[in-house]
């Protein structure tokens, strides 16, 4: 049973851990967190339908395009919003990426309809047997695409000349100035980055669930998961996406299956009172 409740709770979680890593690689560098990631994260998965339906695409080719459109969807935001509103009050920010989400979630719903659409599966959903486990290839491909992306963000956030870019602005936006970084332009990339995050997210679970413009909820799980791990630490978003996934999954066989969203919520408000820097986060000095 338990072994069970591991491989079911990591599938969720590896896409948790997606949006967590969305949150934290731009909170890092901005200072901002993105309530709207979740919207974006549908919005990802409808072009992909779009794509398919509308342009007749193959499903490789839909998801590509559905990443190139994130990105640059990202980017238009920091470029078009957030850049103008540098100088505002934090609390001015955090509204505009509120007021993004929705204007997304409702222009889905007007454009799309409310009914779900289905997504293919990258893999059969048909279930075997393995060791006495439960195994369905479309949720082991979710795992490991989710996987292969985690991984390779951290070699090139440590091995490529945008990578170290995006590291020196973390430790030190204006000594990465000063050395000749462009700050405006790595916050540029960051958000598009973020937004590639969300969209793989989206294009993973939505065959899993039910595609509809209010399938981004799952950007509060993904922000839970980024709060767990701790918010400037990217393997404690990717720690915190699997640990949310397994405890909800516990909580849905051994409590109820409506316990399954509240333990985010639980788990959330229960960090923030008693760890608030997270399990792998640190404490970050503050000039005052």
């Amino acid at each position: 049973m338990f072994g069970q409740i591991l491989v079911s709770g990591i599938t969720a979680g590896a896409v948790y851990a997606l949006v967590a890593l969305g949150f934290v690689v731009l909170h890092r560098g901005t200072r901002v967190v993105h309530f709207g990631l979740g919207d974006q994260m549908t919005m990802s998965a409808y072009l992909v339908v779009i794509a398919q339906v509308f342009l007749d695409a193959p499903f490789a080719v839909a998801i590509l395009f559905s990443l190139v459109l994130s990105a640059g969807f990202g980017v238009a935001i920091e470029r078009g919003v957030m850049r103008p509103l540098r100088r505002a009050p934090l609390l001015v920010m955090v509204i505009a990426t509120l007021a993004i989400g929705a204007a997304l979630r409702e222009g889905l719903r007007a454009s799309m309809g409310p009914l779900p659409w289905p997504v293919p599966f990258l893999l059969t959903p048909a279930p075997f047997t393995l060791g006495g486990l439960v195994l369905v290839p479309a949720n082991l491909a979710v795992v490991g695409v989710a996987l292969a992306v985690m991984l390779s963000l951290f070699v090139a956030l440590r091995f490529t000349r945008f990578g170290r870019a995006i590291v020196a602005v973390y430790e030190n936006p204006t000594g990465a100035a000063i050395v000749g970084i462009s700050v405006p332009s790595v916050h540029a990339r960051l958000w598009g980055l973020s937004s590639v995050l969300a969209a793989i997210a989206g294009i993973l679970v939505a065959p899993l669930i039910t595609l509809s413009p209010d399938m981004g909820t799952i950007g509060i799980k993904g922000f839970a998961a980024a709060i767990l791990g701790g918010f400037n630490s990217l393997p404690g978003a990717i720690a915190g996406g699997i640990l949310l996934g397994i405890a909800e999954t516990a909580a849905g066989v051994y409590v109820s299956t409506a316990m399954k969203d509240i333990i985010s919520y639980a788990l959330l408000i229960g960090c923030v009172l008693l760890l608030p820097q997270g399990l792998f986060g640190r404490a970050e000095p503050r000039k005052v």
